[in-house]
């Protein structure tokens, strides 16, 4: 296997062996429930893992599934695991990882032997010390993706976190991204304690005139709101009124100005450092700020202010939108907590979706707006199930014609075509793929990836469905209206115009232009 190759092997290519054994390895004593501290899941869904295995199957297998739909490499899971000091483990999965990273397990080793050599004792069988092996050609940037989890962070040897914004030479992440550096041994890094000490929660502030300054620059035309407004808006913060939590922070619902908004209030994800916590949050927070600040339309979600003020966490406040995501409307019409949405509001969600991003690819002539992550859980809809197109946080302004090579993929698996997973090719093509899987939940009512079904993502079972003249029984029958002509016609409407959308090559996918004129 070649050596890039290694460096960007996702998990769901891990070898069916090597994976047996390291669930195996993690499975023993509950190690997993750490591995997943560390990857940044809640406690809720590690409840809901344990309760998924516990009448079979491995709950670390399942925890790997769940991450690897967000594209997460071997790379990144072999740097996990050296943070949880899991040598057995990382032996497991070292032969899918590049050679230059096997210091990792060299470092530990050495700092083993030399806490014995401090403590008087002898060196333990079969480890041998290793004299001045790293080399600063192996310095490397790795990536995580992260979600909120108070799970303390393990001190590693010779690793620190990279205090500089986020290194885009080569690097693939996600979401949220954690940056870690591999340092020689003549790195001028601070000491460890200090780079790697957790940042308390509610520590994640506004520092300094220059990020204050440049936040001005980007939201000139966004009112700014001062913290102590919000904190009243939302009850001082009260848990009552959080409408959702993520790698972000949270949001809360709150009042301000007599009016309902959703306030986003950006918190350091449990184990990063505040500099790398501070870096990629605002860079994220910095994006979202600059485009919705330029772009303005009915179907995206409108940004009404932003609280910077130093010293105090940083905020965004954003419309409200009170039918929530999407995908959270599927969730809940599947487990009959409300009645799904009819057939005509299934295709006027969708022809506003496709308004907004047909807006976001044509308003700036010279550099169309990717959003690159179009997903049913960023369509929010208002009180009468109107969309808007939310979280720009990986937007990204892309050529006007053909694609450009990019280096970081960032997204959620199940909406990105290969020509961007595999060649990290970035074109507008990538957003029309996310809405042709879009247009498969809203037909089929279906989970976008489901690991009962023999065909666990949704593109790959509509299609299978499609291709043998079955798509029929794909149908979502749960609204009032499933069974009037107009609905079959809709679904077979939006079947035909996702199918279009997802085709393997970017070059038959046509521009959300021509997208938005066929719902019309």
């Amino acid at each position: 296997m070649m050596s890039n190759e290694r460096e960007h092997k996702y998990i769901y290519n891990m070898f069916y062996n090597e994976r047996r054994k390291l669930c195996r390895l993690l499975d023993d004593g509950d190690k997993w429930k750490e591995l997943a501290g560390h990857m940044q899941f809640g406690i809720s869904t590690i409840h809901e893992i344990e309760r998924k295995t516990r009448c079979e199957g491995s709950p670390c297998d399942e925890l790997l599934t769940l991450w690897g739909r967000h594209n997460h490499t071997v790379l990144e899971l072999f740097v996990l695991l050296s943070r949880m000091n899991q040598v057995k483990a990382m032996e497991e999965i070292k032969s899918s990882v590049d050679p230059k990273y096997h210091l990792l397990i060299r470092n530990y080793e050495q700092n083993l032997c030399d806490n014995f050599a401090q403590l008087g004792q002898h060196q333990p069988n079969g480890i041998i010390r290793n004299s001045e092996t790293t080399n600063s050609d192996n310095a490397a940037v790795i990536t995580k993706s992260s979600k909120i989890l108070n799970v303390p962070k393990p001190m590693q040897p010779n690793i620190i976190v990279q205090a500089e914004s986020i290194n885009n030479n080569g690097v693939i992440s996600n979401e949220n991204n954690e940056n870690i550096l591999i340092p020689s041994n003549k790195s001028n890094a601070l000491p460890l304690q200090r780079r790697l000490s957790p940042q308390p929660q509610g520590k994640f502030l506004v520092s300094g005139i220059s990020d204050i300054s440049s936040i001005n620059e980007s939201a000139s035309a966004i009112p700014r709101i001062s913290y102590d407004e919000l904190q009243s808006a939302t009850d001082n913060w009260n848990e009552s009124n959080v409408l959702g939590r993520g790698g972000f922070g949270k949001v809360f619902k709150g009042m301000w100005k007599n009016t309902a908004v959703a306030i986003k209030r950006l918190e350091p994800p449990r184990g990063m450092t505040s500099a790398e916590s501070y870096n990629t949050q605002m860079e994220q927070s910095m994006r979202e700020l600059r485009y919705l600040n330029g772009c303005r339309h009915d179907n995206i979600l409108s940004l009404y202010g932003y609280s910077m003020d130093e010293g105090r966490e940083p905020c965004l406040v954003y419309q409200y939108m009170s039918g929530g995501s999407l995908e959270r409307n599927f969730q809940r019409s599947r487990q009959n907590l409300q009645s799904a949405l009819i057939w005509q509001q299934r295709k006027n969600i969708a022809r506003g979706t496709a308004r907004g991003l047909q807006f976001l690819h044509t308003y700036n002539k010279e550099k169309p707006l990717i959003h690159g992550d179009i997903k049913s859980a960023n369509i929010l809809l208002d009180q009468c199930n109107e969309p808007r197109i939310g979280d720009f946080g990986l937007a990204r302004e892309g050529p006007h014609t053909d694609y450009m090579k990019v280096t970081r993929i960032q997204g959620t698996r199940p909406y990105l075509p290969d020509e961007f997973l595999r060649g990290r090719k970035l074109s507008t093509k990538v957003d029309t793929y996310s809405f042709g899987v879009v247009l498969f939940e809203i037909a089929t009512g279906l989970s976008v990836y489901d690991d009962k079904r023999k065909y666990k993502f949704l593109k790959d079972h509509v299609t299978m469905h499609c291709e043998e003249n079955q798509q029929d029984i794909l149908q979502d029958m749960k609204s009032e209206d499933s069974s009037s002509n107009e609905a079959k016609n809709i679904f077979n409407e939006l079947i035909k115009l996702g199918l279009i959308c997802v085709s393997k090559s970017s070059n038959q996918r046509p521009e959300m232009v021509k997208v938005l004129e066929c719902l019309e």
